[in-house]
């Protein structure tokens, strides 16, 4: 009898396991479309490519998406570039002029990167939340190339001194409340991209962030490329650098040639 109720209990416990895989495995399409919308973030450019031409001023585009959200909810937009070699240079007095006594080669450095917030970082999440998702200029994780004067324990001035040049130039920024979220549920935000931008794929990063947590993230790309005459000339000059360094000399020379012939004759 002692053992004729066991097996009935195992077996009965074994029903139940088996009836609640059951029950799991049906419903986990629900729980799975539940949890992808709680976490819904969908993000678009009203512009993906930019085309760079003799006359090319800049151009403005608009990002916006949409995000199953709450009131509140913060948004942080990254726009970076393709990280390229930058050199910063450090002037100095000498005999009365002031000449280049210093440099550093940034290897890795982004030839744009702007920040597009709804508040200021600070209050949308803490600086080691920003770091870990490597927002902000400062968690760039920058590799350089020094010289034989470098001091090391100058790098914070020479990371601070490729800010300066970077945000005077217009390619380094942080745009805080540039961000509208509408009814936690719809985002928008205009970006304007300076004329002395470079070519490369661009990554836009969109990040949720609700009580200053980690939500969910987005990502598109902004295609800028060279067009027209000055695409020719570019890459020319990059493809077939031989042969535009001869046509370079053969047009100086051409022109050199035709100015004094005009002026010889007048």
């Amino acid at each position: 009898m002692s053992n004729s109720y066991q097996y009935d209990g195992y077996c009965d416990i074994k029903h139940m396991v088996l009836i609640g895989v059951f029950l799991f495995i049906i419903n986990f399409p629900f729980f799975s479309s539940c949890y992808a919308q709680s976490n819904a973030l969908v993000a678009d450019l009203s512009k993906s490519n930019i085309s760079i031409n003799t006359d090319f001023n800049g151009a403005s585009l608009l990002l916006f998406g949409s995000i199953a959200g709450k009131d509140g909810d913060d948004i942080i937009v990254v726009i970076s570039a393709p990280p390229t070699e930058i050199i910063t240079r450090k002037k100095s007095k000498m005999s009365g002029i002031w000449v280049n006594s210093n440099s550093i080669k940034w290897k890795n450095a982004p030839a744009f990167y702007q920040i597009f917030s709804t508040d200021t970082l600070s209050k949308i999440a803490t600086k080691d939340v920003l770091q870990s998702l490597g927002i902000g200029t400062q968690f760039l994780n920058l590799k350089f190339e020094k010289s034989e004067e470098f001091d090391t324990n100058n790098y914070n001035e020479w990371v601070e001194a490729l800010n300066r040049n970077m945000e005077s130039a217009s390619l380094w920024k942080t745009n805080e409340n540039a961000v509208q979220v509408i009814r936690g549920a719809l985002f928008r935000t205009e970006v304007d991209l300076p004329a002395n931008i470079t070519t490369g794929d661009y990554e836009v990063r969109i990040i949720h962030f609700r009580d200053g947590r980690f939500i969910a993230e987005d990502k598109t790309a902004i295609a800028v490329k060279k067009a027209g005459f000055s695409a020719i000339i570019y890459r020319l000059a990059h493809e077939y650098s031989i042969f535009y360094g001869i046509f370079a000399i053969a047009f100086a020379v051409f022109a050199g040639w035709l100015a004094a012939a005009i002026f010889r004759k007048t």
